[in-house]
């Protein structure tokens, strides 16, 4: 039962480049994972800090030229990892270590309307993660749709901001204990801050935050037993734009 922490590290990407644009970038950071376990008569949480890195690329698929509106075509890839052990209410240890990536390719229709923009988000991604929890390794992965929504302020000449929020669901769990413990998910929201500042003609400056909360994850046997998942996501980077 208790290796259905482990399971649930689900951090996110942040396009950190201006709508419109034609670009490949680069971020550094860091992601930590908060994680609760509960159950009537034991509990645990943990709180894993570890290095993450991304990459990501944005193409202008459809811009005509006199609209205010068009189609951009993203995609990006993060790494990340964690660790950290905690001692629950029995006294007994837990110990995670864990490394995830995570795929994302989206459509982003957005509308022009002088610094500000609006746009809606349209995906796919894909987590795949290697975890070993104790002495027991774990790994798997999944693909799921999502959608979003969120504007582009520009706040200078040089500098923009491009918040967003993002829905999907939450995958179901099953452990590789024997019998195995599945644990249902529900829906997974995330708050997204990237900016940029445009350092040169080809070269602008990012950075990011994200934030992702899962509802509770319950066991399909007992609904007192419960897991409750959040991470936090920050970068630094550089984007070359073409």
């Amino acid at each position: 039962m208790k290796k259905i922490l482990s399971l649930l590290l689900l951090p996110s990407l942040v396009f950190a480049g201006k709508i419109g644009e034609n670009y490949v970038g680069v971020e550094l950071g860091s992601t930590n994972f908060d994680f609760k376990f509960s159950e009537p008569t034991n509990s645990v949480a943990t709180d894993a800090n570890g290095f993450s890195w991304s990459f990501s690329g944005n193409y202008n698929l459809y811009q005509p030229n006199t609209a205010q509106y068009g189609v951009d075509l993203g995609l990006s890839y993060l790494n990340g990892s964690g660790d950290d052990s905690a001692i629950d209410t029995d006294g007994d240890t837990w110990t995670t270590d864990t490394d995830l990536s995570v795929f994302t390719l989206t459509i982003r229709p957005h509308y022009n309307l002088g610094a500000f923009k609006v746009f809606a988000d349209l995906g796919l991604v894909n987590q795949d993660y290697e975890i070993k929890v104790n002495t027991t390794n774990l790994s798997g992965d999944s693909s799921e749709f999502f959608y979003g929504l969120g504007f582009e302020l520009s706040l200078s000449e040089k500098f923009s901001i491009q918040p967003s929020v993002t829905f999907n669901d939450s995958v179901n769990t099953t452990t590789s204990e024997s019998p195995p413990a599945t644990f249902n998910g529900n829906d997974t929201v995330a708050y997204l801050i990237p900016v940029s500042y445009s350092y040169s003609e080809h070269i602008d400056i990012t950075g990011s935050f994200s934030a992702i909360n899962n509802d509770d994850f319950v066991s399909s046997t007992t609904s007192t037993v419960k897991v409750k998942s959040e991470s936090t996501s920050w970068g630094i980077g550089i984007d070359y734009k073409f």
